[in-house]
């Protein structure tokens, strides 16, 4: 069978393939089945869609869809259907937690919802069947709605992703020599932004929704990596790469024998602490990104759900930069309730612990949450998703316009830094202003690896 995948990706940077895609190549080329991509991450125009479609003539449609590129999932998919008359299947986190936005759609034959990789599988093999666990099919005005299954516990047994229908080293020199990694999957955690909640309720009684990789796999993948592709530096994306002590301890004596690349990972406040920082470091750790979100308490743990004080979030950033590693900071603005003395919380909680790198979201409401919801409740709720979580939101908040809010963005790490480091306070603003032209946002990333810090303090000078 042909099968095509689409990634309908709108995120400028960092840009990044889909693992899940990625997996479900390597699965169906196992299985001896061709496989081809259409990948908007780098800009694909109409034509050249049509042009593919025509020259690959599937049997199969495979798309993924985030929330915020779901209207471009739909967009792409009606120009297959007006191309030709091929089943669409679309799956991804949006499927999972709101199905009856896609098979609504009438570009959309199926839906698959959770960790469907098998059930694609099962699907290639006859496409009449609709008992599959995990997809929802659609005959004319019929809808069959079969049940989530059980999900994979054993990480081990999934194929790695196959990168290279991404043309995954453009990916890796947009990114400045950067590959990523999953070592996990599932977060315990239930703040009330994050679908996290409504997927261990959709996955009870369904299996362990927290699950790590062995050590052994997630070494042979990275060494696959590095030896076929020219790789500077590694990322994790893992929402909670430190909580298995254990496991962090076998992965800090072996990473810097067997990789020995600089690398990043994802910390949580009150799941990490200093001596995991210092194993960290040890084996080649040169960032850690945590999140803060919000600098007002009320904010924070009442209407975030983070439940974290503003002395555990201080002293995790002080375990960091002891330990010799560079911070990141993340950082919600536009939160339901805020207000600008609650932003102004979060500037000064900044201000305090002084990461070296400052990220700051506009608030976007996803289905399937607590805050959307209570946005619902509200009537904040606008007609239609957020293209950028960096630009707009999907929130008409009582008290900020959009535009409000960007400029808030725009200054933000100023305010963090002023006090502290002039030149490093006007670099971050000159940043956020030359973001805003395209031929910047081209040379960024090269431009971080050659040290526009060291570039700005000699044109200061």
């Amino acid at each position: 069978m042909k099968v095509l995948l689409v990634y309908p990706n709108i995120v400028e940077s960092p840009k990044d393939m889909s693992i899940g895609l990625g997996i479900i190549s390597a699965m169906l080329k196992e299985k001896g089945h061709k496989v081809e991509l259409i990948d908007t991450t780098f800009k694909v125009s109409d034509d050249e869609i049509i042009d593919k479609v025509d020259q690959f003539n599937p049997d199969l449609v495979a798309v993924t869809a985030a929330t915020n590129d779901l209207q471009n999932a739909i967009r792409i998919s009606q120009i297959i259907k007006e191309t030709k008359e091929v089943p669409i299947i679309c799956g991804g986190y949006h499927a999972t937690v709101a199905p009856k936005d896609i098979i609504d759609q009438d570009c959309f034959d199926m839906v698959a919802i959770g960790e469907s990789e098998q059930s694609l599988i099962k699907l290639t093999k006859d496409l009449n069947n609709t008992k599959i666990p995990n997809i929802w099919f659609k005959k004319g005005k019929k809808i069959t709605k079969n049940e989530i299954g059980k999900l994979t516990e054993d990480l081990d047994k999934l194929p790695f992703p196959d990168r290279e229908i991404f043309n995954y080293q453009k990916y890796i020199d947009s990114n400045r020599g950067l590959a990523t990694f999953m070592s996990s999957k599932g977060c315990p955690f239930l703040c009330s932004y994050c679908i996290n909640k409504v997927l261990i309720d959709k996955y009870k009684g369904k299996g362990k929704f927290l699950r790590f990789r062995s050590i052994d796999n997630l070494m042979k993948e990275m060494k696959e990596v590095i030896t076929k592709y020219k790789v500077k530096e590694i990322e994790f994306y893992d929402d909670t790469f430190t909580i298995n002590k254990q496991r962090l301890r076998d992965f800090a004596k072996r990473y810097p024998k067997e990789i020995g690349l600089p690398f990043y990972i994802n910390a949580r406040v009150n799941a990490v602490t200093k001596e995991d920082f210092k194993l960290l470091k040890e084996a080649g750790c040169v960032r850690v990104s945590i999140g803060i979100e919000a600098g007002d308490p009320y904010i924070r743990n009442d209407i975030l759900k983070r439940f974290q004080s503003n002395k555990q979030i201080i002293d995790t950033f002080q375990w960091a930069k002891e330990e010799g590693l560079r911070t990141y900071s993340f950082n919600m603005i536009g939160v339901p309730f805020e207000t600008q003395e609650s932003i102004k919380k979060t500037i000064e909680l900044n201000r305090k612990v002084q990461p070296d790198y400052v990220g700051i979201s506009i608030f976007n409401a996803f289905k399937g949450t607590e805050l959307y919801d209570i946005c619902k409740k509200n009537k904040w709720l606008k007609d239609k998703a957020s293209a950028s979580y960096f630009q707009s939101s999907n929130v008409n908040h009582p008290n900020f316009t959009i535009k409000e809010l960007k400029k808030i963005r725009d200054s933000f790490g100023f305010e963090v830094y002023k006090n502290a480091d002039k030149k490093r306070a006007y670099i971050d603003l000159i940043d956020k202003k030359l973001t805003k032209v395209p031929l910047y946002t081209k040379t960024r990333s090269l431009l971080i690896e050659k040290g526009i810090k060291k570039l700005i303090e000699k044109w200061s000078q």
